[in-house]
């Protein structure tokens, strides 16, 4: 099992001074986020297509950065997209498949999209309209959790993501399933109360790596998406140290970690 570790973005306000050093510029971010981690999910494409340009420039900063991509919400939360919005959204991310720097497409579905006749034949186009690409669903709401549709994903091409979350607060948690090319795993904190808002501890990190391993050996790519203040950045490589790969902690996040209580 390959596993590559990273965070669920990489431009967030409140990890200057934290994770990046207040002097930085914004361009050189995801450099400085780099020397860290092989890879990153970029959540921003779910709000707006992609601008080629932006993806092209994103790219050049970083030589070995490799990039999940989040679908944009009309392909999952509108569900009304034409032929047009699938090649115009494939299009801007060309520069990345070009440099085979892609890792998948996320498809992140809501709480609302249940199980039912009406899903399944949306996912049907998604893999029809989306094929040759690397595909992962999270699916958020608990009628999806059966081996009916573990299987129905596979056979369509997807990869199932499984994540870690509160466990009142709508999400799937789990459902600690191997299914498709690659394992694909987005942890989203446990705060009931301020989702996203957590640090794990080194505990939880534990028999989270734990589970990761029993989902089969495909090679394996872990999110954090607690990123308030930078948590997912310390997870994130605590994380990378519990699979015994090489890292350092950056002296910005040391210098926090001296200030405040993490755990």
């Amino acid at each position: 099992m390959r596993v590559y570790v990273g965070c669920s973005g990489f431009f967030y306000r409140d990890w200057v001074g934290v994770f990046y050093p207040p002097i930085l510029k914004r361009e050189d971010y995801i450099r400085f986020y780099s020397k860290y981690f092989e890879v990153v999910e970029i959540n921003a494409s779910f709000y707006a297509f992609p601008n080629r340009g932006n993806v092209k420039s994103m790219l050049s900063r970083t030589s070995s950065l490799r990039f999940a991509f989040k679908a944009n919400r009309i392909f999952t939360h509108a569900r009304s997209y034409s032929q047009e919005d699938v090649k115009k959204f494939l299009y801007s991310l060309e520069p990345v498949f070009n440099e085979d720097r892609f890792i998948a497409l996320l498809f992140q579905f809501p709480e609302s999209f249940g199980y039912g006749e009406a899903s399944l034949e949306h996912l049907k186009r998604l893999a029809e309209d989306f094929r040759g690409i690397q595909k992962v669903v999270e699916v958020r709401n608990k009628s999806f959790k059966k081996q009916d549709f573990y299987q129905f994903l596979e056979e369509l091409g997807f990869s199932l993501v499984n994540t870690d979350a509160p466990k009142g607060k709508g999400f799937l948690v789990g459902p600690w399933v191997g299914i498709g090319g690659i394992n694909y795993l987005r942890f989203h904190g446990r705060n009931e109360e301020k989702l996203y808002d957590y640090l794990y501890s080194m505990e939880e990190l534990k028999k989270l790596r734990d589970r990761v391993k029993k989902l089969g050996n495909r090679d394996t790519y872990v999110f954090f998406n607690n990123t308030p203040r930078a948590q997912a950045v310390l997870n994130a490589l605590q994380f990378k140290l519990l699979f015994g790969i090489k890292t350092e902690f950056p002296q910005s996040l040391q210098n926090a970690l001296k200030q405040r209580e993490w755990e």
